[in-house]
């Protein structure tokens, strides 16, 4: 988790797409801040005298590190969050109901490959996600952390003319626990689901219900909560 943030600059990648950031014209304006934070994280481990963590790995072990470690970091890009859900979701269903049974040994080390893909690419989500799932105090903390950062970028996209990539950010009108209802709604609820189903986070399920209720009760009585 330390490598999926590394050197965030605090702007979406929409915003550094809208704004023709150095970073969205060196990544073509594919998974930005994704490629960055992974190519940042290797550059700064493999430059490093005294603290390169892969320099004892052969060729092919850290090939193989490293083609993991990008594939879950590019999949916190939220445009692509249906797509490997839905992945998931197909994967998990088709292995418990057997489809693979009939498939040759080849065809069965590839899926099975495919899928432990598919599952470190989901936990590296859920993870990166569970900020409405931790104890109500430090989920209001980051919750407040993280709306300030997007208010900051709405009050640059008008001063700058740009498109307003989030418009509940509006730190003049925003109903900060409306706010974090429909992430909830939208977004965490069907993630973390799924991973309960193939992994028992009961525990942390209740604490995302008793935080949404508590959100959707405060989006009434006290909308301009932050």
């Amino acid at each position: 988790m330390v490598v999926h943030d590394l050197d965030h600059p605090g702007r979406t990648n929409n915003f550094l797409t809208n704004s023709r950031h150095e970073l969205a014209l060196l990544y073509n304006d594919k998974s930005i801040l994704e490629n960055h934070h992974v190519a940042t994280a290797f550059k700064v481990s493999t430059n490093s005298i005294t603290g390169n963590i892969f320099k004892s790995l052969d060729l092919e072990t850290f090939q193989s590190m490293r083609l993991n470690i990008v594939e879950m970091v590019l999949a916190t890009d939220m445009s692509k969050h249906f797509e490997h859900l839905s992945k998931f979701t197909t994967g998990v269903t088709s292995q418990s109901s057997g489809d693979f049974a009939s498939a040759s040994t080849t065809s069965l080390d590839k899926d099975q490959t495919d899928m432990d893909l598919l599952v470190k690419r989901l936990l590296v989500k859920t993870a990166d996600l569970a900020n409405p799932a931790r104890p109500m105090p430090l989920c209001r903390e980051w919750a407040v952390r993280i709306s300030s950062e997007y208010f900051s970028q709405t009050e640059e996209e008008k001063r700058l003319g740009l498109p307003i990539v989030m418009p509940a950010f509006d730190r003049t009108t925003c109903n900060f626990p409306q706010t974090q209802v429909q992430f909830i709604d939208f977004i965490v609820t069907g993630l973390f689901e799924a991973w309960n189903n193939y992994v028992d986070i009961s525990e942390v399920v209740s604490e995302l219900e008793s935080n949404y209720k508590y959100w959707k009760e405060s989006s009434t009585s006290d909308p301009s909560e932050v």
